[in-house]
């Protein structure tokens, strides 16, 4: 038996058996970390001669049993409820509502519930507790950063955990390492010892977790393998909703997603998104809906334009929820093709309640606004444009546009512009080849 040397970068854990002062992997200076391990180097260690069990497709198995939680919306993103013996991972900025979420989930779980924090006090985690009016007796917690004593603690417990809530991973740590709470090394051996002992005793795990500045989870990307479903919680900044993204399910589909407003009383889910996003919305000039495509759901949005002439001498571009690079693109678009004098105006694009969107179906939705507005003209009446925009001005189809042109409906709108090579497939509606078709609806008013 021997010891080795090797090290790890503390950043995005890197390993080399060298030193090194700048990671080779992520560039950072001085994140490399010292550790040991024992090695055995016995020349003549036999091979294990053990043979692995082989399963057939048509061998029956067991469904999953199910946890749900007090709210519907997050059992049915996250396919019907925890699975049991399930690993999560529900990741967050610090501050976005992460601890509030699971307080609020544990509410009505079925069985014994056990809340283990490294982050806050006694008085923090019962306050909030109170604050969200849950008395629940099946709730039990423990104020620990050691992940063997919590895993010792599980153990002789009387009562077996249906679900154990680590918050956080990142400040969990294990002495058999020598090395801070949070580092690459730790989060990678906590998670995998509190992984293999949900696994042995069929009990669900949900690890909290932290997020860097880039947005993505902090510590070892190792981490994200190792769960079973990966449940990103992101803050709308501008409209200030939680959004829960399902990014990851072993157990059901990815890219669900669920709408959250906080208030005093905790996280309400919203809903009828058709009613918030839509309660304010008007038909004058720059005003057009769309309907976006957020993971596997349909959300109509109002799409709100303003051109108006500079303050300034340099024309100024200014978006909300919309991304800048498709307003400027677009607006270079109409100005090529159409000869508009957009480019030496002041353009400022939003969406209702500044919600981000990414879904290149709203270009059509953007350009109606934009010469709506710069024309000082209303659409025909409450319209909905759906399609995305090529260089060459023609308007390009776009996915799920059935059921698109079905929400559109379902809010009482006639007025649906959409892409003239998706039109095969659905009536009544008005195709759209490209922008110069579009600017005609305008000019027949």
């Amino acid at each position: 038996m021997k010891t080795k040397k090797y090290f790890v970068c503390n950043e995005c854990g890197f390993e080399s058996d060298k030193w090194f002062a700048k990671c080779p992997s992520c560039n950072s200076i001085s994140s490399a970390v010292e550790f040991t391990a024992d090695i055995d180097f016995k020349k003549n260690k036999k091979t294990s001669k053990t043979t692995s069990e082989i399963t057939y497709l048509d061998e029956e198995v067991s469904i999953p049993v199910r946890i749900k939680t007090s709210i519907k919306e997050f059992n049915d993103s996250i396919n019907g409820g925890f699975v049991k013996g399930g690993i999560y991972l529900i990741s967050g900025e610090p501050g976005i509502g992460k601890s509030t979420l699971i307080s609020q989930i544990s509410k009505d779980i079925d069985g014994f519930v056990l809340y283990a924090t490294g982050e806050e006090s006694k008085t923090q985690v019962i306050q909030r507790y109170k604050r969200l009016n849950i008395e629940n007796k099946n709730i039990g917690l423990i104020f620990e950063n050691d992940i063997d004593s919590i895993i010792n603690t599980i153990s002789k417990s009387t009562k077996k955990p249906s679900v154990v809530f680590i918050d956080s991973i990142q400040t969990m740590k294990s002495d058999e390492f020598d090395s801070i709470a949070g580092s690459i090394l730790q989060v990678r051996e906590c998670s995998k010892k509190i992984t293999n002992f949900a696994k042995n005793n069929d009990i669900t795990i949900v690890l909290i977790g932290h997020v860097n500045k880039e947005g993505a989870v902090a510590g070892p990307k190792i981490l994200e393998h190792i769960v079973d479903c990966v449940i990103q919680f992101d803050l709308e900044k501008t409209s200030g909703l939680r959004m829960v993204r399902i990014t990851k399910n072993r157990y059901g589909p990815t890219d669900e997603i669920i709408l959250l407003e906080m208030t005093s009383k905790g996280l309400i889910p919203i809903e009828n998104m058709n009613e918030f996003f839509l309660n304010d919305y008007s038909n004058e000039s720059g005003n057009t809906l769309t309907i976006i495509k957020e993971g596997n759901k349909l959300i109509p949005i109002e799409i709100q334009a303003l051109v108006s002439k500079p303050v300034y001498g340099t024309p100024r571009r200014i978006t909300s929820g919309v991304p800048l690079d498709r307003v400027l693109m677009i607006s270079a678009v109409l100005s090529k093709k159409l000869k508009m004098p957009i480019e030496s105006k002041d353009i400022f694009v939003s969406t209702s309640g500044g919600f981000k969107i990414n879904d290149s179906a709203i270009d059509l939705a953007i350009a109606n606004s934009l010469v709506s507005s710069l024309l000082e003209t209303p659409p025909l009446g409450p319209t909905i444009a759906i399609g995305e925009i090529g260089l060459d001005g023609k308007i390009r189809s776009v996915s799920s546009i059935e059921k698109r042109i079905e929400i559109s409906k379902r809010l009482g709108m006639e007025n649906i512009l959409i892409p003239e090579k998706n039109s095969k497939k659905v009536k009544s509606c008005t195709p759209i080849k490209n922008i110069n078709e579009l600017v005609k609806l305008f000019k027949g008013v």
